[in-house]
């Protein structure tokens, strides 16, 4: 394979890639907030789908 194609493979990825990083990032810093004022992250998303 060339280094080209490798290349446009990363590149078609990596917007995606950092999309899911910080997704990822907002999880995990939103489940320690919780955490931190005794909430759990069940009763919230309950809440959430509730519109509530």
């Amino acid at each position: 394979m060339k280094k080209r194609n490798k290349r446009g493979i990363v590149t078609e990825y990596l917007p995606w890639l950092l999309i899911a990083l910080a997704v990822l990032a907002i999880l995990i810093i939103t489940i320690f907030l919780l955490k931190q004022k005794g909430i759990s992250l069940i009763d919230s998303l309950k809440n959430l789908f509730r519109g509530t």
